[in-house]
């Protein structure tokens, strides 16, 4: 006497809405870690794409640092994971208005530029932008990170 309601439309709702659960899960972190565009220096934002050398000059400058002079570049790549120092320098770059997470695993290129009496600074690149920076104070004997 009780018919039950077709019950196959129910599986295919229930099946398609699980599916678009799945996928908006699945994409939510790419989405919020996508690379930002600029960067805060001072009260303005700063585009950061760069190509090379006389792109991160420029934004050393807009830093603050009047003659940035080139000491070295090196090629890296982003580890895909991240020990307990790296967490802290992404939470570093992320209160600067960076995130590394977009390129976990990626090649990037490091620049150094000597900014000060002691002073170095560090810029990563990767896919034609600025994906980090910061200064270290250097001695002759080691490196220590500033900002």
């Amino acid at each position: 006497m009780f018919r039950s309601v077709k019950l196959k439309n129910i599986k295919i709702t229930v099946v398609c809405v699980l599916g678009v659960l799945l996928l908006l899960t699945a994409c939510f972190p790419v989405l919020r870690s996508a690379a930002p565009d600029t960067v805060m220096i001072g009260d303005k934002p700063y585009p950061l794409q760069a190509e090379d050398s006389s792109d991160i000059e420029a934004f050393l400058t807009a830093c603050g640092y009047e003659s940035p002079e080139y000491l070295f570049e090196n090629e890296i790549t982003v580890p895909k994971r991240w020990n307990e120092i790296y967490t802290s320098y992404n939470e570093l770059q992320r209160q600067q208005g960076f995130d590394l997470t977009p390129y976990k695993g990626k090649p990037a290129k490091e620049y150094v530029y000597f900014v000060d009496d002691t002073l170095n600074a560090v810029v990563l690149l990767s896919d034609g932008r600025i994906i980090a920076a910061h200064v270290s104070e250097c001695d002759g004997s080691e490196m220590r990170i500033l900002n």
